[in-house]
């Protein structure tokens, strides 16, 4: 399925059919449909910030619940999520860098070994959606 054309969000680039890609979930078992990047729904007349959509569908209709961010929020999450998994599977201190701290949240221990079971073993989806990223990120330098 590709990302609509017709709504505030106005892809340029998109994965369509995400559907059958979202990680864990069964192929064709999400509200999940397209992922794009393109024009911010919340733009002004001449104003071009970009953004980053999932697209969610339920009954036939494009949810309202679909997430729109800002690309830097999309890559500090990305960041976030990867110093977690960092910290579950190998130890690792989570991110300190000026002002982007990671810190535990004050939450009873019972969720963050969770968080440790969850992230510390072997995922496969997440190793692909990783492993997908640490791919783009070299080729761009990083």
């Amino acid at each position: 399925m590709h990302a609509p054309t017709h709504l505030k969000h106005t892809p340029i680039l998109e994965v369509s059919d995400y559907h059958q890609i979202d990680g864990p979930y069964e192929p064709g078992k999400t509200d999940a449909k397209a992922l794009s990047l393109g024009l911010a729904q919340w733009n002004d007349a001449g104003e071009t910030d970009l953004s980053v959509k999932t697209w969610r569908e339920v009954d036939g209709r494009w949810s309202r619940l679909s997430e729109e961010l800002p690309i830097h929020r999309a890559l500090d999450l990305a960041t976030l999520a990867v110093s977690a998994i960092n910290h579950a599977k190998n130890g690792a201190d989570l991110l300190d860098e000026g002002a982007f701290k990671i810190a535990k949240c004050k939450t009873n221990s019972s969720l963050e070994k969770l968080m440790h079971d969850k992230l510390g073993c072997k995922n496969d989806d997440i190793d692909c959606s990783l492993a997908r990223l640490a791919k783009e990120l070299k080729k761009l330098g990083y």
